[in-house]
């Protein structure tokens, strides 16, 4: 189905992502939502840096400092590498993924610099950020499918997301207000429990779902900006 750039094409392309992988999507939350409140339980993850987070007194302990922190890096790790095969499988599931080899460091290196990126626009007033944000939101897609580089893939997700930002802010903004209402209303009821391995676990999930819904609109916004031509004839090359 060939979708207009706009609101509503965007946010079908998304939901369309995520109907046609909800298992891998599934895996995805599952597996790095339950290692995140392993974490939490354990004390090795700061309940206040997570998603939706209601703070229930889990502190780092001094004594097992250095395993908090190798266990935050490994979860950071495992975070990235399944990221990047959750966009993979994004994009293979429309068929557009030209070769099999990974470009795992790409991914990485992208990630760092976008972020480094996001981080510094944030700080300006906020507004420099939201609109890193829109114009980079389909990098990932020139990364993977046009085999770019870091920096080339940046360039390439700012021009062809040119005069299309307003609706890739809009439909951004609608699903994340939605899966915060959601998550809202889910862990008020949550909170009654007074359970805290719960509202952890609760907490966890919600910020992975929240994960895998940002890459599956990345690729949905590159899957109508992009002028695929030259990635088609790639694909079959």
């Amino acid at each position: 189905m060939n979708r207009e750039k706009s609101f509503s094409g965007f946010l079908g392309e998304t939901f369309d992502l995520v109907g046609q992988n909800a298992v891998p999507i599934l895996l995805f939350v599952l597996v790095l939502g339950g290692l995140n409140t392993v974490g939490l339980m354990l004390g090795y993850v700061d309940p206040d840096g997570t998603f939706a987070s209601l703070g229930f007194g889990f502190n780092i302990d001094p004594a097992v400092g250095w395993i908090a922190g190798l266990f935050q890096i490994l979860a950071a790790v495992l975070s990235v590498v399944a990221s990047y095969f959750l966009l993979a499988r994004f994009l293979e599931s429309r068929g557009r993924l030209p070769v099999r080899d990974t470009r795992i460091w790409a991914y990485v290196g992208i990630t760092i610099v976008s972020v480094i990126g996001m981080i510094f626009g944030f700080l300006l007033f906020v507004v420099p950020g939201v609109i890193l944000l829109v114009r980079w939101s389909a990098s990932s897609g020139y990364l993977l499918v046009g085999r770019l580089g870091i920096i080339d893939s940046l360039k390439a997700s700012w021009e062809a997301t040119r005069g299309h930002s307003w609706p890739i802010f809009f439909a951004g903004l609608v699903l994340f207000l939605g899966l915060g209402l959601a998550s809202g209303i889910v862990g008020s009821a949550i909170d009654f429990t007074g359970s805290a391995l719960m509202v952890a676990l609760f907490s966890s999930m919600m910020e992975m779902a929240g994960n895998a819904l940002g890459l599956a609109f990345g690729i949905a916004v590159y899957l109508l900006v992009a002028d695929n031509s030259n990635e088609i004839s790639e694909v079959f090359a």
